[in-house]
């Protein structure tokens, strides 16, 4: 059910991001409603984060931070598949249900698991160079284009010298499927992004096009029609 390439097609997907983005405050009141509901969408999201998880060497990490935990499903597949036992994490996320729920499931985890409730800006309260992966699963495509820099800036302050970004998001269909439903999507969000979430279809890799990141793997996928786009970029001087 799913397609894949290496390289993403631009699709119909604009340069420019849609402007109907939710506020902080928009986006803390949706998820803090949504809940663990947001495990629902394992369906569409897991192959997407499969392909992270493979491409962006957990293994060999000592350090992860995650901008957007959610309810700390992917920290939970990291901490115990894929980082090494004396790997710490640290996660922030908007909505203190979210973290409260990712507390709950992190909990016999504690010595290696910080969790933070963030302000809703993109600016990252890490010192710099102080982690060797940064990862944001489905958070991306919810923000304005400058907030989006932002959060990618920061990413480049607080990883270590070849330290890598981890990236997966919504993106333009690339199958006659995926298409209809990108189309779609897009609709509902610029009449009322409230009901998609604040989410909607983004392109990450035009973002790390101005030299601070080299792109290592790039792939796409369509779940039941829904795109993804992953990348993993590591970061240059």
């Amino acid at each position: 059910m799913s397609g894949a390439a290496g390289e993403p097609e631009s699709g119909r997907l604009s340069e420019s991001l849609p402007m109907s983005v939710l506020t902080p405050e928009q986006a803390r009141t949706f998820y803090d409603r949504f809940g663990r509901r947001q495990d629902s969408q394992a369906f569409y999201e897991d192959p997407a984060l499969d392909a992270m998880l493979a491409a962006g060497q957990f293994e060999t990490a000592r350090s992860v931070f995650e901008f957007g935990c959610g309810t700390g499903r992917l920290a939970e597949r990291l901490v115990t598949e894929r980082l090494p036992s004396d790997a710490v994490y640290t996660g922030i996320d908007i909505s203190p249900v979210m973290i409260g729920l990712a507390r709950q499931r992190l909990e016999t985890f504690d010595s290696r698991v910080s969790l933070h409730e963030s302000d809703g800006s993109a600016g990252i309260d890490m010192p710099s160079e102080s982690c060797d992966r940064f990862v944001s699963t489905y958070v991306l495509d919810l923000l304005s284009e400058d907030d989006v820099r932002t959060v990618l800036e920061e990413a480049h302050r607080i990883l270590s010298a070849g330290g890598r970004l981890c990236l997966t998001g919504l993106t333009a269909g690339f199958t006659p499927v995926s298409r209809c439903v990108t189309a779609l999507w897009s609709a509902v969000h610029r009449i009322r992004p409230q009901l998609v979430g604040g989410c909607r279809p983004v392109r990450l890799d035009r973002f790390l096009d101005n030299g601070r990141w080299h792109i290592t793997f790039q792939q796409q996928v369509a779940p039941w029609g829904i795109p993804s786009q992953i990348v993993v970029a590591e970061k240059t001087a």
